[in-house]
């Protein structure tokens, strides 16, 4: 009977298929190791993928809902007493200054909780509301973000020089719209001329104010906007014999078009 199965085995060795079909067998055994070992690597990297894609997600909604509800009190109606109704989203209050103290607030927080998202943006914001309550500390962090390479920047140093212009510093006033001046930012050039020639005029220096009221109001594409309607009034207060030098301004038709037509759809 041992012999019987010795031919057996015997028997299974000589045939190819029977060998080919065990050293396949052996070979996949050996190569599904690592294979299985990889597989397990890429399932937890997606997986850690994934997880930090949530957070990032669910922060990043955060900091917007952080920045929109202090940007609802930045907006917010000042009304004593409060309205009896309000629409989806928007504030009351009952003074300007508590108004200030919670729009301040809420972008102070806006700013500490997601600083990489809000930032300097809120802190800006902040700063504007604390002037009316802590203009000192304003004041130092409108000073730090005007010297940031950001749009933030110039919006803080316009905020910064009106501020030394609403306080009687003319001298600082005039030396922070020339530095805005060289580098604008978003803001527009026009508005930094006519803020100056404002402060000019506060200090006695007509000629200087008239020579940027008078280099605002005679740009034809400014003359029907607001900056160059204030630099022509201002210029027929100060200086009327100027006003007649003055190019007329573009005429307007019914839906703001040059010349007073109407826009004719395309053929």
């Amino acid at each position: 009977m041992a012999k019987g199965r010795a031919s057996a085995q015997k028997q299974l060795k000589r045939d190819p298929l029977m060998e080919q079909y065990l050293n396949t067998s052996a070979w996949v055994k050996d190569r599904s190791r690592p294979i299985t070992k990889w597989l397990t690597i890429a399932a937890a990297v997606i997986a850690v993928v994934a997880i930090v894609w949530m957070l990032v997600s669910r922060r990043a909604k955060n900091a917007s809902e952080s920045m929109a509800n202090a940007m609802a009190a930045h907006e917010a109606i000042v009304q004593n007493p409060k309205p009896a109704t309000l629409g989806y989203g928007q504030k009351a209050f009952t003074t300007e200054d508590e108004k200030h103290r919670e729009a301040y607030k809420a972008f102070a927080q806006a700013a500490n909780d997601y600083p990489s998202y809000n930032g300097d943006l809120a802190r800006y914001f902040a700063a504007t509301h604390q002037l009316y309550f802590e203009a000192d500390k304003a004041e130092a962090t409108l000073k730090e973000l005007a010297q940031k390479d950001s749009e933030v920047a110039a919006q803080a140093r316009m905020a910064l020089a009106e501020r030394y212009e609403a306080s009687g510093k003319n001298d600082d006033a005039i030396a922070e719209y020339q530095k805005l001046k060289a580098r604008p930012g978003p803001v527009p050039p026009a508005l930094i001329d006519v803020n100056m020639a404002r402060v000019y005029e506060a200090m006695g220096k007509t000629k200087e104010a008239v020579d940027l009221y008078f280099a605002v109001a005679s740009n034809k594409e400014l003359r029907s906007a607001s900056v160059g309607n204030t630099a022509a009034m201002r210029l027929a207060a100060i200086a009327p014999e100027k006003v007649e030098q003055l190019p007329l301004p573009e005429p307007t038709g019914p839906r703001g078009f040059p010349g007073g037509g109407m826009m004719l759809p395309s053929s």
